[in-house]
């Protein structure tokens, strides 16, 4: 027939319950809900990938995006992230969480990192520099000049700061070999003005005085290059020099 049908509020029943041939033909109403189910389960597939695939993309609404933005470098390509055509006058800045952290640059300037609370440098997992918190540089390897110098030092105020060339040329450094001088002179006499002073628990005569132990002129058994002997002490006996100042000993030689 040509034209349309009017059922007049009637059903059309006895429809075949397979899929019809065409896509015009009518189908049983179990057949349209199975395919209704189908379209809807692809349809919700369909929805479910576009959402993943929007998830691993960045999502752009005026100056925010949200998502992680990766760069490949298939291909061998190099791969350039930043502004290259900087005005004078304009900034570039790389912003962490606020504008106090930030990575910021201007034309013609040197590049700024910005921290307000400090910078942490590793290499493969281990710490090598803290900058900034708190306020000093707080180095955990070896630093190695390679030959280079380390310039503008104050002046020491603890033990453990390094000294700068100022101080170790202003310094009195104090020679200890031989710091000892020869306590008695050629003509007998004491060298008293020297500070040192030799005195022994008792001596033989005075040829054997105390200070003959500490002279560097030794010529025979007694008098002034002579040796020093005890008044016929086998034990017990001493002998001692007194210094100007206070000096560490670390030897003794006894001949």
């Amino acid at each position: 027939m040509q034209g349309d049908l009017d059922v007049g509020g009637y059903r059309i029943a006895g429809l075949n319950t397979s899929l019809p041939p065409r896509r015009t033909d009518a189908v049983c109403w179990p057949r349209a809900v199975e395919l209704t189910q189908e379209v809807g389960q692809k349809a919700s597939e369909q929805v479910m990938d576009v959402k993943r695939l929007c998830d691993l993309k960045v999502s752009k609404t005026g100056d925010l995006m949200t998502g992680n933005l990766l760069l490949s470098a298939d291909g061998g390509n190099d791969i350039l992230f930043g502004c290259t055509d900087l005005q004078h006058g304009n900034t570039f800045t790389l912003v962490f969480g606020d504008t106090l952290n930030r990575l910021h640059f201007t034309l013609t300037n040197t590049l700024t990192l910005e921290s307000s609370h400090g910078l942490l440098v590793k290499c493969r997992g281990e710490e090598v520099c803290l900058m900034g918190n708190p306020s000093e540089i707080i180095i955990y390897k070896v630093i190695r000049m390679n030959s280079n110098s380390i310039t503008n030092l104050p002046i020491p105020t603890l033990p453990h700061e390094a000294a700068n060339n100022l101080l170790v040329d202003s310094h009195s450094r104090k020679i200890l070999q031989g710091y000892v001088p020869p306590l008695r002179s050629m003509g007998s006499c004491n060298n008293i003005k020297l500070g040192f002073i030799a005195t022994a628990s008792s001596q033989l005569n005075n040829n054997y005085k105390a200070s003959n132990a500490f002279n560097c002129f030794y010529t025979g058994r007694r008098g002034t290059g002579g040796e020093w002997a005890s008044n016929n002490k086998t034990r017990d006996f001493w002998m001692q020099v007194k210094c100007p100042e206070l000096v560490r000993i670390w030897k003794i030689a006894l001949s």
